[in-house]
């Protein structure tokens, strides 16, 4: 059985989710964080929320099925003979 699209989509954009506000803590000069911690805590959130919802969006459109092309006819088989007189 094959796993949803929408499925890996949530668990990818939960993956960005951790890892980007782990790596503006950890990686971020202290002015920064400081400023980050003066927005509040429903500025915070409403950017977390945002970033979980066009993160999910992206992955979803990165993993859309692709369609198919038409099966080309395979190319007609020339003769022995004639594919090989370079080599006489």
């Amino acid at each position: 059985m094959r796993p949803s699209r929408w499925l890996s989509a949530i668990a990818a954009a939960a993956g960005i989710t951790l890892l980007v506000p782990a790596a503006f803590a950890l990686l971020a000069p202290p002015e920064m964080l400081d400023e980050a911690v003066a927005l509040g805590d429903g500025r915070l959130a409403l950017a977390l929320v945002s970033l979980f919802a066009v993160s999910a969006c992206f992955a979803r459109l990165s993993w859309r099925r692709r369609e198919e092309p038409a099966e080309e006819e395979p190319a007609l088989a020339v003769e022995k003979d004639v594919s090989r007189s370079y080599l006489r």
